[in-house]
This record gives structure tokens, sequence and C-alpha cells, in this order.
């Protein structure tokens, strides 16, 4: 079989997570090149925490930058009741002291709204829905049509206007196989790199979808939504094709 140590795996998320670690015990070459950065973002005054009963996350960096904002220390947390997209978002919340009160199965936002209106959480509840500044409106206006919550921004992400020379390289000599695990990672790319060059890799439908709206083909996209999942998911395909190419 082909050996691993002769494929590159690029990572272009922000920062390097535990769950690719499996990818690099499988013997490829992981490499990580971010794309994108994230900040906090100063909240406007019109937002009452102390009114909202029941606070929305979407992904760890919502939670991150949530409680590290000063509107969130300035109040007690304890009775608030917490609605998030999946278990990781959930882990996240965990480890600043708070249980979920309510996980939504599938890590998808645009299901999240169904899940969340059949189980009737947010009824009779203010809600605040925490999320980044690249976000549409698509999930609150689905929100609202059944709920009172109201979208605050509390983290900004930006593309790192940066060229990596070795990166470059790679892609001129190896036909790397790049993960991106979000639209906004996949705009930083290709601002300095040809997509024509890689094997790209998408961490899900939505993420495949604006990539596949730019033009461009990926060669994999995970059926579970994190970090987990994508390393699954291609180290199964790096696998069979192996295995095809030596039949």
């Amino acid at each position: 079989m082909k050996s691993n140590n002769h494929i590159t795996v690029i990572l272009t998320n922000e920062n390097f997570e535990k769950g690719f670690l499996r990818l690099r015990r499988s013997g490829v070459n992981l490499l990580h090149f971010p794309m994108i950065k994230t900040s906090s973002r100063k909240q406007n005054s019109n937002i009452d925490l102390k009114d909202k009963e029941c606070i929305i996350f979407t992904s760890k960096n919502g939670v991150k930058y949530f409680f590290t904002d000063s509107l969130a220390k300035e109040i007690k947390m304890d009775e608030k009741f917490f609605v998030c997209i999946g278990k990781k978002t959930a882990q996240k919340l965990k480890e600043f002291g708070f249980e979920a009160s309510y996980v939504c199965k599938r890590n998808y936002s645009k299901f999240m709204s169904d899940e969340i209106k059949k189980s009737g959480v947010l009824k009779d509840k203010k809600s605040l829905l925490v999320q980044g500044s690249l976000s549409d409106n698509s999930l609150l206006d689905s929100l609202i049509s059944f709920s009172n919550t109201q979208k605050a921004i509390f983290y900004n992400t930006e593309l790192l206007n940066k060229k990596y020379d070795d990166l470059e390289k790679i892609c001129q000599k190896e036909e790397p196989y790049v993960i991106f695990t979000s639209p906004s990672s996949f705009d930083s790319f290709i601002n300095h790199y040809d997509p024509k060059k890689v094997n790209i890799v998408s961490i899900g439908n939505t993420t495949s979808s604006h990539i596949n709206g730019k033009g461009f083909d990926t060669v994999l996209t995970s059926k579970m939504q994190s970090f987990e999942g994508i390393s699954e998911s291609l180290m199964a395909f790096l696998k069979e094709k192996s295995e095809y190419e030596l039949s």
C-alpha cells in the first residue's frame, strides 16, 4: 500500500485542533497554515443581557468571545438557559463552568431552527443569538418567526492577508490535500493560491456549497461536521484511493 508519508495535508483553520491529531498519527505530513483570524468585538449599548433568559451559541468561538466580553462578566449567568449547536460547542461552554440546557443534534445551523422550534425550548423566553461578523441573518430570520430572539455579534473574523512561501512551494510540487472548515478560510486561500493545484477537502455541505459557488470542486466533503469527522473521512478516502491505485 502507498505510504502515507508521501501525502501532505494542509489545515487552514485558525488554531490547530486536537481533532486533527489522528491524521498525524496515521502518518501523513500534516501542516498548519492559518487563513483566518478571530478577535473580540465590542458590543452595542442596546444589548441588555440581564433581560435575556436564553443564550444561543452556534460555534465554539461564540462561547469563547461571549464569556470573555465585559458585558457577560457584569452579570450572573447561573440561571440562564443555554442552547448549543452540537457537542463540541457544548463542551466549550462547559470549559467556562456551564452546562448546556439544550444541545442540537445536528451541526448545521439550517437545521438548528427546525429542531429548536419542534422542541419548544424557546417558548416564552427572551433569547440572544451569539454569532460572528461573517454570519448572515438566515438563522435569525428563522428563529424570530417563532420566538423572541435578538442577534449580537461578539467576534470578528478576518481573512489573513498573508502569503506563506512554503505553502506556495507545496502547492506547486505536491498537490496536497487542503482542509477547509469554513467558507471564510477558502476565501482567504484563493486570494493567494490556486485551488486547481490542490485537492480540496471540506468539513460539510455549507462550506462545499460555497466552494462550488466559486467555481471549484471538492474531492471530499465530510459527512460529520467536526474536526474528528473530517479526519476520519479523509483517512478512509486516502485508504480507498491507495488501494484503488494498486489494483
